[in-house]
């Protein structure tokens, strides 16, 4: 079966996915066979996934290690470039504060301001906040 939408997780922000095809195997005829003729094209070079899922959905992937591990620096270096903005965000607008000599913003506010990023760190920082009141 052919999907031709990209029914991939759009909570990924600016993943933006150029418009593909894919075979889909339903996930009852997913067998050894096919398991081992994906193997035998990675060992070949060939980098094709084995999509599979129910209802023409995909819903997983097989795909050689080599992909997988350029996948996972890739995903890494974009969460270490996110975190170093935010840094570099949070720390302007703090100076900017101090320069000011307004009163009244939390560290944790002026971080939720920021993005979801900036909302996870807020709630770190409580919970850490809390963890050190509670020892």
């Amino acid at each position: 079966m052919t999907r031709n939408d990209n029914a991939h997780d759009d909570s990924t922000s600016g993943a933006e996915l150029p418009k593909f095809s894919v075979n889909v195997v339903p996930t009852g005829q997913l067998g050894h066979e096919e398991l081992a003729t994906i193997l035998n094209l990675y060992r070949r070079g060939q980098i094709a996934p084995l999509i599979f899922g129910d209802n023409n959905k995909p819903e997983a992937a097989i795909i050689p290690f080599a992909a997988f591990v350029r996948l996972m620096k890739y995903d890494h270096a974009a969460h270490v470039h996110a975190e170093a903005d935010f840094q570099a965000e949070l720390s302007h607008r703090i100076q900017e504060s101090d320069a000011s000599g307004e009163a009244g913003t939390t560290i944790e506010e002026l971080a939720e301001s920021l993005g979801p990023l900036g909302r996870r760190w807020a709630d770190d920082h409580r919970a850490a906040q809390q963890k050190k009141t509670h020892e």
